[in-house]
């Protein structure tokens, strides 16, 4: 069977010399197919091959792992592979998709839209780079599903207001009301505004997302809220993530710290 369908590219794995085998995120789900002669540069497929490209892919699909004939490229985004930053960024996003995208053809759509809307972003909105990855954190932990109602507390699912906390082994924030001494240093104050900004972040597409100021300390809110949903909750535990925080540690802009 021959099949064609838009995709990105999340994930590319030498085989041999010069195949490679490139996992694509399509609107129908992830799926892995084998590009012949993609590592040559002069290979018809070669722009196709890098991660993050995206376009057209036209794979041929037999009894096991399918065989990409062409590939008509819409978006090259070699932006992303020219910035040390960005290009950390990109692959902490491709495993983010990787480890969480379903396989075809039980996809969601709206997944795939959202991440082509967040490499473009990324690419238009380098500065903002730390804020978009909190966005597409939240989101992740949507997909997921292991995001609370960031507006109510997980005990008494009250709506929050200011003097919340947030709970390591509970994975939400409890309102004051309900925090006890018990709790000891699995829960910590966040900043009043961080419930809202997450519900934001998970209800708005990453294109409609304007400029949003955010204080240092609501980002290293966030940042940590949204680190142990992931791995705790969400069992997501990628090492994309200690190679840009160990990038970000060396430029001296510690993740969180910007957007």
């Amino acid at each position: 069977m021959l099949y064609n369908t838009d995709a990105i590219v999340i994930r590319t794995v030498r085989y041999g010399e010069t195949h490679a085998i490139l996992t694509l995120l399509t609107p129908e789900g992830r799926v892995s197919a084998m590009a012949k002669s993609a590592l040559k540069p002069q290979s018809r497929l070669a722009a196709g091959a890098r991660l993050c490209a995206q376009g057209t892919y036209f794979i041929y699909q037999g009894s096991g792992l399918g065989n990409i004939r062409q590939v008509e490229v819409t978006a090259s985004r070699r932006r992303l592979h020219e910035d040390l930053e960005s290009a950390a960024y990109a692959a902490y996003f491709c495993d983010l998709v990787f480890a969480t995208a379903p396989e075809r053809p039980v996809g969601d759509p709206a997944m795939y839209r959202q991440f082509s809307a967040l490499l473009d972003t990324l690419i238009g909105r380098p500065k903002d780079s730390a804020l978009l990855a909190r966005v597409f954190e939240t989101k992740i932990c949507y997909w997921l599903g292991v995001s609370p109602d960031w507006r109510f507390c997980i005990r008494c699912h009250t709506p929050l207001v200011n003097g919340y906390r947030y709970h390591m082994g509970e994975g939400g924030f409890v309102c004051s009301a309900c925090t006890t001494t018990s709790d000891g240093n699995l829960s910590y104050a966040v900043p009043s505004s961080t419930a809202k900004i997450l519900y934001l972040f998970e209800r708005t597409s990453i294109e409609k997302l304007g400029r949003l100021d955010i204080s240092a300390a609501t980002s290293r809110a966030l940042t940590q809220a949204l680190y142990y949903q992931l791995t705790d909750f969400g069992g997501l535990y990628l090492k994309s993530r200690d190679v840009l925080n160990q990038l970000l540690d060396v430029f001296d802009r510690k993740d969180g710290e910007s957007g």
